[in-house]
Parts: C-alpha cells; structure tokens; sequence
C-alpha cells in the first residue's frame, strides 16, 4: 500500500468531515472517518511501523488488505453515492427556543426517570434503561438552542456527571463520541470557521494518547476501588509515566497502546483466517437472524439473540474469550461470515446506499417540518460510528431508537401540548 495513498485518504477524510460539520450533522462522514482509522490506518501501522504489535494480527498484511480495501471502496462507495446532505445551518436558526427548553426538559426528566428505577429495586426495564440514559445529552443538544442561561448550566451539569462516570468507570469512550456530537451541535449552532473546526478535533488527539498511555493501569486502580477513580489519580500515573519516558513521543507508550486500541484488524482478521477454513459461511442465516431479533422484542422472542456473544464469537474467530469480556467480529466481520468475500462487496455497498438513503429519509420527514428533531439523528445513528460493534448491535439501536424517538414525539404533540409540525414549506439545499 502506498503511504502517501494512506495518510493523504486520511487527511482527506477528516478535512471532508470538517467541512461538512459546518452545515449539516455529519454523522455519515464521521461513521466512514472512524472505519477508515480503525480498519485501515491503523492496522497499516501495526503491520508496518509498529511491530511490538504484530501478535494482533493472526493473517498476513495482503491477506487482511485484499479483503478491507474493496470492502470498503464499496462501503464508502455506496454511502457517497446515495448521501445527499441538505444544508441545515440557516435551518437551526428557525428552531423555537421555547419549544426545545419543552423537549430538553422532557428529555432529561425520562432519562433520569429510568436512570433511578432500579435505585429503588425496579430492573425489568434494563433492556429500555440502556438507552434512555442517553437521552439527557439530547437533552443538553435541545439546550444549546434555548438562549437561556440557565439551560447552559445544564449542559455544563449533564457533561460534568459524564466525566465523573467515565473517570470512575475507566471506559473513556462515551465521553469523546457525546463530547464530539455536542461539538457538531456547536458548529451548527454558531459561527465557527472551518480552521477552527478543524483544529479542535485536532486538540483531541493528545488527549486521547495520554489516556491511552495509563488507561491499563488506571482500570486496575479504578475497578479495585471506584471512589480511587478521578483526575489526581490519572495525573499521578501520567506524571509516573512521563518521568520513565525516554522513547520518542511516536514511539512513546502512549502512542502505541493508542494505534494497538484504534485497530479493529485482530477481529477481522482472525474472522477472515477462521471462515470459511474451519467454519462455513453462514449463507445469511446469522444476519436474517439479526432482522428478527432488532424488530421483534424480547417478550415475544425467546430465543433473541444478545448483543457481543461470546459464542458467536468463538464460531466465526475460533477464539475464546475469558470472564465477562464480550467482542464482536464488526459489520465487515458479519457481511463477510454471512455473504463470503464477493456477496460482502455486494452487501457492504447496499448497506452504505441504506443508511445513506435511511438519514436522508429521517432529515426530509422530521427535520425540515421540526428542525429540532435534528438532536435525534446521533441518538438513532450513534453505534453507526463505533467501529467495534457489528451490524447486529447497529440495527437493534437503530431500531430502538427510532421507536423512542417516535414516543417522544408522541408525547410532545398529543401530551405537552407541542405545535405538531406541516410540511415542510422550505426547499432543501442540497450541498
């Protein structure tokens, strides 16, 4: 592979995210971004610049790639191709103040509603609980339209109980993907240039590298004892390993556990090296499977799957996983065991032309007659962009979603009192 190729895709892809970030929500180019990073850069790195991790790759560089690259060349073929992003920047200033105070509000209400059932021994909505807890940062979206000082404070407050929860909990992801949609929701709200847009994002990367460098260490203290959890102890252990650092800062510890976490590669891989060698492709059975089960709930279905099986994963990797770890073999994993190398080319296209096709269908219907309801779209779409998650785990929040957006709205209009929105009277801008 060429590098200039590689890292002048990647810059291309990120200046594309930024400048589309200044006029729509670009959740399509941050999901096409993110699985360039995660399936492609990175492992080129593993393969080639960083080989204290080549034990993550179980098959070999032209292997992997021979698979990944026209995967994804359709993939991001069929997501161009179909997306047509409609300029919503002069659409946001039409959005009521009033009425997303109203929805903000019910937002954060139903979240910590759910949130405290089972503080108080009711746990037979957990299944709903794991994305209702979601809804406050909606919340915090709806806010940032109201002009109201008061609402910015709870921004300020919802994001504050973020960074408590994650530094207690030592999972750092949730706080970098709601931290990046609400900056997206800042960029549509304000004037920011797209060199500062840019840059931004950009300040992130250090951040990610020095929590990447001591997040194993962290986990061990934090897990043994939650209260341990917080900023002191991140800086000590940052500081510890500054003090020891002696290795140029690309071949710093933090910078290498950070390319061996973005990869996605050792999933895939061992998926391509295990199907159809050892185990048959799966002729679409598992996928067919994943349609019923995201569209027809627990209480009628038995036999519904679970998201991150551990036994799905031994079938398809011939890898055992240990204790309560749970991964997944990701959506080019699961096109590929359903559909073999050509059929996944096929479906990873479709598939890209169908979410494109999907938030076109979502902006036009909901957005355009309700601007706010553009809060909504990294709700429904948010495992779209999480590279590690496979397209079982995409659908079943894709549809869950949908159906609480749906009864929100519901409530709003026939509950609240909301003014139901008519048709769009505006033209779409087309970008």
């Amino acid at each position: 592979m060429n590098e200039v190729l590689l890292y002048g895709t990647a810059i291309g892809l990120y200046l594309l995210l930024m400048w589309k970030a200044g006029k729509t929500f670009p959740v399509l180019y941050l999901f096409i971004f993110l699985y360039f990073i995660q399936y492609i850069f990175s492992t080129y790195l593993v393969y080639n610049q960083y080989k204290i991790l080549s034990y993550q790759m179980p098959i070999t560089q032209s292997y992997y790639f021979g698979y990944i690259i026209p995967a994804f060349v359709a993939l991001f073929s069929g997501t161009f191709l179909f997306a047509k992003d409609i300029n919503l920047r002069d659409l946001m200033k039409k959005i009521n103040p009033q009425e997303a105070s109203r929805l903000g509000y019910l937002l954060l209400f139903i979240s910590l509603f759910f949130d405290l059932l089972p503080y108080v021994g009711i746990d037979i909505f957990s299944s709903i609980t794991s994305f209702t807890t979601y809804l406050k940062y909606l919340a915090a979206f709806c806010f940032l339209f109201t002009r109201s000082t008061i609402n910015y404070l709870f921004i300020a407050i919802i994001y504050a109980q973020l960074g408590i929860i994650v530094l207690r909990s030592a999972v750092f992801v949730s706080f970098f993907i709601w931290a990046m949609f609400l900056f997206f929701f800042v960029s549509l709200r304000y004037t920011i240039s797209y060199l500062v847009r840019s840059l931004v994002l950009l300040a992130f990367i250090p951040v990610v590298i020095a929590i990447q460098g001591v997040k194993t260490e962290y986990r061990q203290k934090a897990w043994k004892d939650e209260s341990k959890g917080g900023l002191g102890l991140w800086t000590d252990l940052r500081q510890k390993q500054q003090n020891k650092e002696d290795e140029p800062f690309v071949e710093s510890r933090g910078v290498t556990r950070t390319v061996g976490r973005l990869s996605q590669g050792w999933h895939l891989g061992m998926t391509l090296k295990h199907v159809p060698k050892k185990e048959p492709y799966a002729d679409g059975s598992e996928m067919g499977i994943d349609i019923v089960s995201s569209v027809i709930p627990r209480a009628f279905f038995e036999d519904k799957k679970v998201v991150n099986s551990q036994d799905k994963f031994f079938k398809y990797t011939g890898h055992k996983l240990r204790g309560s770890t749970s991964m997944s073999i990701g959506i080019p994993g699961d096109f590929y065991i359903n559909f073999g190398w050509w059929g996944s080319i096929i479906g990873l296209f479709i598939f890209g032309a169908l979410i494109a096709k999907m938030l076109n269908l979502f902006v036009k219907q909901f957005v355009l007659p309700d601007p706010i309801n553009i809060i909504w779209v990294p709700f429904i779409f948010s495992y779209l962009i999480r590279a590690n998650n496979d397209f079982y785990i995409f659908l079943n929040c894709l549809v869950k979603g949908y159906v609480i957006f749906l009864a929100v709205n519901f409530i709003r209009y026939h509950m609240l009192g909301a003014r139901k929105p008519h048709p769009a009277m505006i033209k779409p801008v087309v970008l």
